[in-house]
């Protein structure tokens, strides 16, 4: 019997995650720059069914609370009918394996090659992605409004302070300004959402908050501004916000010093980072007490982060431009990356969504006039995690889309470098000019590198 070719195999491994899961019927909902899926795990509890995620710009898969996880469709399929990884070592396993590679490339339209020569054609199965119900968030000067009041009124725990003063070198003055605050408890939740909406807050459609189906004996036991009995009988519904248990929020900023959103350092689990966001799930949860409404997406915005110094005394509504220097903006990963290397560099960081989530990066550049782009990506972002065709060609994705990024920077105009270091002295910018270091500048257009000198830093032509 022939045999599926080595091409057939590895097209099917580079096949993109989210193509299958839409093909597979698993419903995906973006939240930030991820998807969120059910558990591809059949044995997993629906009780935490929204743990799974998908990153697109680096094909992987994961669910932080069962642990399945791959970075091939091969995997995901796998983990979805078998519910468990699979096992080389396993002689049921290695019968399955050439099953579910025709599986998959029955699924996504790729042709099958056998070691004969011979070859099916296949045709990729018609599946209509699921209309969910995605609600427009709430124009970012009334987000900004809400924002600013809920964290007036979260706490910030101890853990949290030391956390920014020693890790991060924030002072307590500059906690303030930045807005720093801890996610609140249950208990102390309630009080706080009871306040905005006597108040008269909106907290529909601003992401993070959203309304929750509750048994109606559970809804008597809140205040009744909180909640709202269900037309069908079915219960109450009560406002909460969709940040889970232990860790901090960190504002996010527009250019004109909005707090347009919010992002959640989580204390345990991974990832570190999530989005505040929330959904509506009307149309398509069946489980009745996981039902959402009214909520809305985060997407994955810029941080605009200059100085803090500069933040303290930022008018909200102002365009940064207008009150600083953008003709140099430097561009990496991370909210605190981008505040603590503003700080330290004196000059305007942007903070970007992920590698290939530039964007809206471009048209910022364009209209405040920039003169010269820095990148300077965490040194562990383009690392080969080993010398396999898969790890290859993710770290060549993640290249070309650096490439596209610098190729369309310069095509505004712009100048454009990027920074490297040696990942021994800090994985990433902030870590590096903690420790006292600089980095080596390379220049997109001529390839010329040079040490950072941040005399000339600010210098343009």
């Amino acid at each position: 019997m022939a045999r599926i070719s080595s091409e057939t195999i590895e097209a099917v491994n580079s096949a993109g995650i989210l193509d299958l899961a839409y093909a597979l019927g698993n419903n995906p909902k973006r939240i930030g720059k991820q998807y969120q899926i059910p558990c591809p795990n059949p044995g997993h509890s629906a009780r935490v069914s929204d743990n799974t995620y998908i990153e697109p710009n680096k094909n992987l898969f994961k669910c932080f609370a069962c642990e399945a996880s791959g970075s091939s469709a091969f995997n995901y399929y796998f983990w979805n009918e078998c519910g468990r990884a699979y096992d080389k070592n396993n002689k049921e396993d290695k019968k399955t394996f050439p099953k579910v590679i025709e599986a998959i490339a029955g699924l996504l339209g790729i042709p099958i090659v056998y070691d004969d020569g011979s070859t099916v054609q296949t045709k990729r199965k018609p599946y209509v992605r699921p209309q969910t119900k995605e609600l427009e968030p709430l124009n970012d000067d009334i987000c900004d409004k809400v924002y600013r009041a809920f964290l007036s009124l979260c706490p910030i725990r101890k853990e949290h302070a030391i956390e920014w003063m020693e890790k991060r070198k924030y002072s307590k003055e500059d906690i303030i300004a930045l807005g720093f605050r801890s996610i609140p408890s249950g208990e102390e939740l309630m009080p706080i959402l009871h306040k905005l909406i006597l108040k008269e807050y909106p907290l529909a459609r601003v992401p993070g908050f959203v309304q929750r189906l509750i048994p109606e004996s559970v809804g008597r036991q809140y205040p009744k501004e909180l909640v709202e009995p269900d037309k069908e009988g079915r219960g109450y519904w009560v406002w909460t916000i969709s940040a889970g248990k232990g860790g901090y929020f960190i504002p996010v900023r527009d250019r004109q010093g909005r707090i347009v959103r919010m992002r959640i350092r989580r204390d345990v689990g991974n990832p570190k980072y999530i989005w505040f966001s929330s959904t509506d799930n009307t149309t398509t949860e069946k489980e009745k007490y996981q039902i959402r409404r009214n909520g809305a997406a985060s997407g994955a915005p810029l941080h605009i982060a200059p100085p803090v110094s500069q933040v303290k005394i930022w008018e909200v509504g102002n365009d940064l431009s207008e009150v600083y220097n953008v003709k140099v903006i430097i561009g990496t990963e991370g909210e605190h990356k981008a505040q603590l290397a503003a700080n330290i560099l004196k000059s305007t960081i942007v903070g970007i969504p992920g590698v290939g989530n530039f964007a809206p990066l471009l048209p910022l550049l364009k209209d405040w006039g920039t003169k010269k782009f820095i990148l300077a990506y965490d040194m562990d972002t383009l690392k080969r995690e080993d010398d396999s065709v898969k790890s290859q060609k993710k770290q060549q994705l993640l290249f070309d889309k650096v490439a596209q990024l610098a190729t369309e920077v310069k095509n505004l105009g712009i100048d454009c470098y990027l920074w490297t270091w040696d990942i021994k002295d800090g994985k990433g910018l902030d870590d590096l000019l903690q420790n006292g270091k600089l980095p080596m500048e390379i220049n997109f257009k001529t390839k010329a590198r040079k040490l950072v000198n941040l005399k000339e830093l600010h210098f343009v032509s």
